[in-house]
């Protein structure tokens, strides 16, 4: 059983993430942002980073600025598809391990709808959340301001509804969006319908 959970920055993937981890407590949570972070220790990850960006990217240490890094990819889709390129063989080796070792598996990620995976998703979510609060979440949890929001939301994928099995409101209410977490893992996950 995979979930795939799709969805803006600040929309609020991880807390629907939790929400069926709460539910069962069988599901492996994947933030594939989170591999894409760690890939950036890999040492043919890092050799394709500098190959793309140079030497500005890296601090003193050899480790990478992913400050920099953002600064760079953040505003230009052509380099944003560089860093995908780069870290996407790493990151698809590690979701690999995770599947085999996991029988009940979320995959949280922006762009899994541009990756392998979401074909073989088992139930693909869409979360969805008003503008003004995807700023106001991500300006706090990453500490940026609010036009660097706006750039990454300008840069960022557009969905079609029509992708998914389910698309959620995020209305910023625990008990509505457990009550729809609920009803879609009964529907869905209970009923064995996927």
């Amino acid at each position: 059983m995979i979930i795939g959970i799709v969805g803006k920055s600040g929309s609020g993937k991880s807390t629907i993430s939790r929400l069926f981890k709460e539910i069962d407590s069988r599901f492996y949570i994947v933030d594939i942002d989170k591999i894409g972070h760690e890939s950036h220790n890999d040492n043919a990850v890092k050799e394709k980073l500098f190959k793309y960006f140079g030497n500005e990217i890296f601090n003193e240490d050899g480790t990478v600025n992913r400050k920099a890094l953002s600064s760079i990819v953040f505003n230009d889709k052509d380099k944003m598809q560089l860093l995908y390129d780069a870290t996407l063989d790493y990151m698809q080796k590690r979701i690999d391990e995770i599947l085999l070792a996991h029988t009940y598996v979320i995959l949280d990620y922006a762009l899994l709808t541009k990756l392998k995976y979401f074909d073989i998703c088992d139930i693909k979510i869409l979360v969805k959340a008003p503008f003004d609060t995807r700023m106001s979440r991500v300006t706090k949890r990453d500490n940026i301001s609010q036009s660097k929001f706006e750039e990454i939301n300008l840069n960022s994928l557009d969905y079609s509804d029509n992708n998914f099995d389910y698309v959620i409101q995020n209305d910023n209410n625990p008990n509505s969006l457990r009550k729809v977490i609920g009803d879609i893992y009964e529907e869905s996950v209970v009923s064995g319908k996927f």
